[in-house]
């Protein structure tokens, strides 16, 4: 029996499984009710009448008064902290979009459940009812950004760890440790800065997101800058800068503006991801040289 358990607890190693979220398990692949097509593979139309159910779907994310209810006293600035999948209410509406839409109505969908959201906590209820995207389907938690409206800085990391996944916490565990190094020499505190992750869910296993996946979650990432309205942008990793600056290879050290909807062209570096402080000296001297480009912003920019 005890060897039979041993390779079971194998065989979920070898399928990427490293948190237990429920006592019980469960097959995500049918909580997924409405998979999308592949990457690469062509995108089929969905018929007429369910692309009209899709136009529609989006007022099923609106939130409702409770959700602009008077916060608790003693809730810190900006929003709280990510939602657990297994707090979500019974009766929260959920996706409305149907089995074979296309990759192009999932888009759709997303941009206009994010439209809708007018404040910073119904966009972070919009998204934790969004359930076009699989991503959401296997998370424990919908990250949100995390901090104050109109920060001096905005951070945005890659796609959420498993600290950050089981906390809810933005740059939690290791990464948070670092972040933390970095801005130890600095007069920046953390509680001043404006935290995200460039997807709101983690893959599951830790996997990379595909290219689909990161288009249907970019319209609530660039919502979310749109309603917080930092006054500067630093993308952390690759991932960010390719969704918001559609390029693989970023220029690092050197500001570049960003213009989203409702807002100023934004201030936008690109610099190396906190965890790589223990890559290299390279990667150490790099950091250090792009904090010393943001202090000079703040300094001359108030």
């Amino acid at each position: 029996m005890m060897e039979a358990e041993l390779s079971l607890l194998r065989l979920y190693t070898e399928w990427g499984v490293d948190t237990a979220v429920a006592d019980t398990s469960a097959d995500h692949r049918r909580a997924v009710s409405h998979p999308l097509p592949p990457v690469g593979g062509r995108a089929t139309s969905a018929p007429p009448g369910e692309r009209a159910r899709l136009a529609d779907g989006a007022a099923a994310y609106a939130p409702d008064s409770a959700d602009h209810a008077p916060r608790p006293a003693g809730m810190p600035h900006g929003l709280p902290l990510g939602m657990p999948t297994a707090l979500r209410g019974e009766n929260a509406p959920s996706a409305t979009p149907q089995a074979g839409a296309s990759v192009a109505d999932a888009i759709t969908l997303a941009r206009q459940v994010a439209a809708r959201a007018d404040s910073p906590q119904a966009l972070a209820t919009a998204m934790d009812r969004f359930e076009t995207c699989p991503l959401r389907a296997t998370a424990m938690h919908t990250l949100i950004p995390q901090g104050p409206m109109q920060a001096p800085l905005m951070l945005i990391g890659e796609a959420p760890d498993a600290d950050e996944d089981r906390s809810g916490q933005v740059f939690a565990g290791l990464c948070g440790t670092l972040l933390d190094e970095m801005l130890a020499p600095l007069p920046l505190a953390r509680a001043d800065l404006l935290l995200a992750t460039a997807l709101p869910w983690r893959p599951p296993g830790g996997r990379p997101p595909s290219d689909l996946e990161q288009r249907v979650c970019l319209p609530f990432l660039e919502r979310a800058i749109t309603l917080f309205a930092p006054q500067r942008l630093v993308l952390c990793g690759r991932m960010p800068a390719t969704m918001l600056l559609d390029r693989d290879t970023p220029a690092r050290r050197q500001w570049q503006a960003l213009d989203l909807p409702g807002l100023p062209p934004l201030p936008v570096l690109c610099m190396r991801h906190p965890l790589q402080l223990r890559a290299s000296s390279t990667a150490r001297r790099e950091i250090w040289q792009s904090l010393l480009i943001i202090m000079q912003s703040l300094r001359q920019g108030g």
